[in-house]
C-alpha cells in the first residue's frame, strides 16, 4: 500500500533566547540544548524540509522572543511554522510579519472565537489552530484555562475555512508514550482539513503508524533532542 508523504516538523522551542525542551510537563522543568541558529543548521544540513519554532516564552507570559524567531525565520531556504502563545492581534500581527509559511494559533485563541474565525477568514491558508486537548477537553497549555468542547470548536472552525489543526494530547505531550490514536481519530471524524499530530513520538514505528493514518504532518521533539530517533531514518520514514 503506498500512503502519501508526511510533513515532519522538527521543533525547535525558544526560551529567553536559547533551545530549551521540557523534561517535565512542567515547563519550568527544561533542558538547554544550544541556540536556535544552531539546531536549526543541524536540521537543515540534515535535509529538513520544515522547522516548528515556538516562542515558549510568550506562550507562558515570561516575556517573548519575536525579533529573534523573525530573524531565524528569514535566514533559512526551508518552510518554518511558528507557534506558542500567538492569541491576539497583536501577536498574530508580529508573526504575520515573519516569513513563516504556517502560523499556529495558540488554543487560548478560542476564547475569542469570533475573533479567531475572523482570522481564519482573513489569512486562509496561512493560519492553522492549536488543538491543546486535556481528558477530551480543550485545555490551553500556557494558561490551563479550559476552552470546552472539542467537536463544537472544530466545527465551528472547519465552517469558518479552517485548513489545518495542530493536534496535542497535553497529558502525553513530552513523555514520548506514543501518539493518541484516539484523539486523532476523533478529530479527523469532525473535520476535512488537515491534521498535524504534536507530542507523544517516541520510535519510527510511531512515525509509519501516523502515515498509514494518514496524518498530514507531525511535530516530533523530545525523541529527537535525546537521541531516541535517527533525524535521517525518520525523513526517510515520512517521505520515502
Amino acid at each position: 500500500m503506498t500512503t502519501s508523504p508526511m510533513q515532519l516538523l522538527p521543533a525547535v522551542d525558544i526560551k529567553a533566547g536559547a533551545v530549551f525542551q521540557n523534561t517535565d510537563t512542567d515547563v519550568k522543568v527544561s533542558e538547554f540544548f544550544g541556540s536556535p541558529a544552531e539546531v536549526i543548521t543541524s536540521f537543515v544540513n540534515f535535509g529538513s524540509k520544515w522547522i516548528h519554532l515556538v516562542d515558549l516564552d510568550t506562550a507562558y507570559g515570561t516575556g517573548e522572543n519575536s525579533q529573534l524567531i523573525n530573524n531565524l525565520v528569514g535566514s533559512y531556504q526551508v518552510n518554518f511554522q511558528v507557534s506558542g502563545g500567538i492569541s491576539n492581534s497583536f501577536t498574530l500581527e508580529r508573526a504575520l510579519k515573519s516569513k513563516a509559511k504556517w502560523i499556529n494559533l495558540s488554543t487560548a485563541c478560542l476564547m475569542d472565537i469570533e475573533w479567531t474565525l475572523d482570522q481564519i477568514k482573513a489569512h486562509s491558508g496561512r493560519i492553522g489552530i492549536s488543538l491543546d486537548v486535556l481528558n477530551g477537553v480543550l485545555t490551553a497549555r500556557g494558561s490551563n484555562t479550559v476552552v470546552g468542547d472539542l467537536q463544537t470548536y472544530v466545527e465551528k472552525l472547519s465552517k469558518a475555512g479552517c485548513t489545518r489543526f495542530v493536534v496535542t494530547d497535553n497529558s502525553t505531550d513530552g513523555k514520548m508514550s506514543g501518539p493518541n490514536f484516539d484523539l486523532l481519530t476523533q478529530v479527523s471524524k469532525i473535520t476535512k482539513a488537515e491534521i498535524i499530530s504534536s507530542g507523544g513520538v517516541s520510535d519510527l514505528s510511531d512515525l509509519v503508524k501516523l502515515r498509514e493514518f494518514g496524518i498530514a504532518g507531525v511535530i516530533v521533539g523530545k525523541a529527537f533532542y535525546t537521541g531516541q530517533i535517527n533525524f535521517k531514518a525518520a525523513l526517510d520514514t515520512c517521505y520515502k
